[in-house]
């Protein structure tokens, strides 16, 4: 958690926050900040606490029984299939690649969503499985993801992980830690999973909190809703024949704690979404170049 000048009282420092929390753009809250600087805090300063600032709330964790976890990992994997395929969206950035498209919309149970979609040149079942099988490799080829470690394995399909996400912003908003729980399954066209020829792969994940792994002293506690990365495959005609393609997919809905306004939200989400797919193309041009699929 992040610290602050001592020579301000707590009622001080809650009165500012409370008129930074909903400023609606980089100007006003710059404008905003400035007011503190006789304290000697600058605005990138006040910022880093702004962002990085947790509730401090005290750990509370027990094991859930195999059944509930399979119950709660169904139900965010059902809720993620039917968010992906909401009715309406709303542009939030186009990437540098033809195509790639970060989106937005507001939903009933976790507020606002946003949505990334891209190709891929590979397989769509290839991705998949590495993603399932080789959770703990993912900081080897993408620096989006400080660290990536398996709790434990609940059952086919399910599993608790432990992952630190980079910071961002310049180092404005500081890591996140997150403790995930994960399904991933071969889905048929309406949103079941199914051991026959699929329409799709997902791989969903919601947070919990599990004895073991409390919030880190030095790192904030992000909070996952609603996510998941849905692979779907593409046929594309080439003059060798034809290809298979992936339309990649996150969908991403992550409280990052702290008091951080909505406009930052939108720059950083998608900053993040466009990056991560960079590396998604790269280790799969890598995985093609050594006769991987």
């Amino acid at each position: 958690m992040a610290s602050i000048d001592n020579s301000l009282n707590d009622s001080e420092v809650q009165k500012h926050l409370n008129e930074l929390e909903n400023v609606p753009n980089e100007e006003e809250l710059e404008k905003k900040l400035e007011k503190w600087n006789k304290f000697g805090f600058n605005v990138s300063s006040w910022m880093k606490y702004l962002f990085n600032n947790d509730s401090g709330e005290e750990f509370k964790a027990e094991w859930l029984s195999i059944d509930e976890y399979k119950r709660l990992a169904e139900e965010s994997m059902q809720d993620a299939w039917r968010v992906v395929h909401a009715p309406s969206w709303k542009l939030e950035k186009r990437g540098a690649q033809k195509g790639d498209i970060v989106e937005s919309t507001q939903t009933e149970k976790f507020g606002k969503v946003y949505l990334f979609t891209g190709i891929v040149d590979c397989p769509a079942k290839f991705l998949y499985s590495e993603f399932r099988d080789n959770l703990t490799r993912l900081p080897d080829w993408n620096p989006t993801i400080l660290k990536s470690e398996l709790i434990k394995e609940v059952g086919p399909g399910v599993d608790l992980s432990y992952q630190v996400t980079a910071g961002g912003g310049r180092g404005i908003i500081a890591p996140r830690d997150f403790v995930i729980l994960r399904r991933t399954a071969q889905l048929s066209s309406d949103g079941k999973v199914t051991d026959d020829t699929p329409s799709s792969f997902i791989c969903s994940g919601v947070s919990v909190t599990v004895p073991g792994y409390p919030p880190h002293r030095d790192m904030v506690r992000g909070h996952n809703k609603v996510g998941c990365w849905f692979l779907t495959p593409k046929l594309v005609q080439t003059p060798n024949g034809k290809v298979e393609q992936t339309v990649f997919q996150w969908l991403m809905c992550c409280d990052l704690k702290g008091k951080i306004p909505q406009f930052v939200l939108d720059a950083a989400f998608a900053t993040v979404m466009l990056d991560y797919i960079v590396h998604v193309r790269a280790f799969a041009a890598s995985c093609k170049a050594k006769g991987m699929f």
